[in-house]
């Protein structure tokens, strides 16, 4: 495989310089903004043997310390689906950052089988991209309601400031 195909599988951020992107390169040099993927070598820029090394024990280090836990932790604010209210049109699935986050399956009720859309809660990366696409407002983010998104884009675009 290519680095391409890498970067475009799992939404990998690359730099002007086509090298991939770290989170900071002083404070977090070998860590990317995708939680669990760590930069190493000249994928990260051109450098020496040495430099690459340092880069791949940095990189081993912080993986045995997410592995030594024995557990992941997620991000709180994952996707929720309101089976009632979805249609499983689809539309969240397209718009969706995170391959395989979410999935439309086939669910048996009383009135037959229908299409709906289900959350991987591991894969979901609590972008909210999904609420905004649900054309029947079937999906929130735990931790957050559609109601509080409109209340704060409606206080963006308010013509004036609402002291407090």
């Amino acid at each position: 495989g290519n680095i391409s195909d890498l970067v475009s599988m799992m939404k990998l951020p690359v730099g002007t310089d086509k090298f991939l992107q770290e989170v900071h390169p002083k404070l977090a040099p070998v860590e990317m903004s995708v939680a669990g993927v760590f930069l190493a070598g000249t994928a990260q820029a051109p450098m020496n043997i040495s430099e690459a090394c340092n880069g791949a024990a940095a990189a081993a280090v912080k993986t045995a310390s997410l592995l030594s836990k024995g557990y992941l932790e997620l991000d709180p604010y994952v996707a929720a689906v309101d089976q009632d209210l979805c249609l499983g049109t689809g539309a969240c699935v397209d718009a969706c950052l995170a391959d395989g986050a979410l999935e439309i399956i086939e669910v048996k009720d009383e009135k037959g089988t229908r299409k709906k859309a289900e959350v991987v809660p591991a894969l979901c990366l609590g972008c909210g991209a999904c609420v905004a696409v649900c054309p029947t407002g079937a999906i929130d983010l735990k931790g957050w309601s559609l109601k509080q998104y409109e209340a704060m884009v409606d206080m963006i675009v308010a013509d004036e400031l609402i002291d407090i």
